[in-house]
């Protein structure tokens, strides 16, 4: 009978390492909360804080990977369509966990003077706020890639915070089962009409 128990908690230690996995994370902050504060690198290695933006309306834009092209359908243009929110005097910040180097590039090419892009390399406040998932093995499954599964990356999300620093809007990228798929991007309309834009 031990050895029955034993076994049974070795497949319960299985099972939820396996469904750790296939579950999404999706962040623990909800509309209504008040935003965490956070302070990061953009490209360039400028420090950028929340708290620079009280007071104001903003848009946090995180994303996979930059420079992923077409194999995830968007990172470009999820970002080049916050040009929208800019141009309408919304502050926007882009995240992903790519380096200050790769996110100066990565601001050159969407070529939006109003966007900064984050480095959030250690993924803490991906986490904090749209969960993270394993864009590796998303990419393994595509073909895209072998071996890369494990590499971890944001949720395709959005996140809108009001001038009292409250979050108004939340939306992460998931497909009809629930799981992390960034084939989906945002609807800018939704964004706007939460901060009253």
């Amino acid at each position: 009978q031990h050895q029955h128990q034993h076994q049974h908690q070795h497949q319960h230690q299985q099972h939820g390492r396996v469904s750790v996995v296939a579950r999404a994370t999706t962040g623990r902050v909800s509309v209504g909360d008040a935003a965490p504060e956070f302070e990061l690198l953009a490209g360039g290695f400028q420090q950028v804080k929340l708290s620079d933006y009280e007071g104001k309306k903003l848009v946090l834009a995180f994303f996979p990977c930059c420079f992923s092209g077409a194999v995830d359908d968007g990172c470009q243009c999820q970002l080049e369509s916050l040009k929208t929110l800019t141009d309408a005097g919304v502050s926007v910040l882009g995240v992903s966990r790519d380096q200050p180097f790769t996110q100066k590039a990565w601001m050159d090419k969407i070529g939006n003077p109003s966007l900064l892009t984050l480095s959030d390399f250690n993924l803490d406040v991906s986490e904090e706020y749209v969960g993270t998932f394993n864009f590796g093995a998303f990419l393994d499954g595509l073909g895209v890639s072998k071996g890369l599964t494990g590499y971890l990356t944001s949720n395709r999300g959005t996140i809108a915070i009001n001038e009292e620093g409250k979050i108004v809007y939340k939306w992460i990228a998931l497909d009809d089962a629930g799981k992390s798929h960034p084939g989906f991007l945002p609807d800018i309309e939704e964004v706007k009409k939460a901060l009253g834009v």
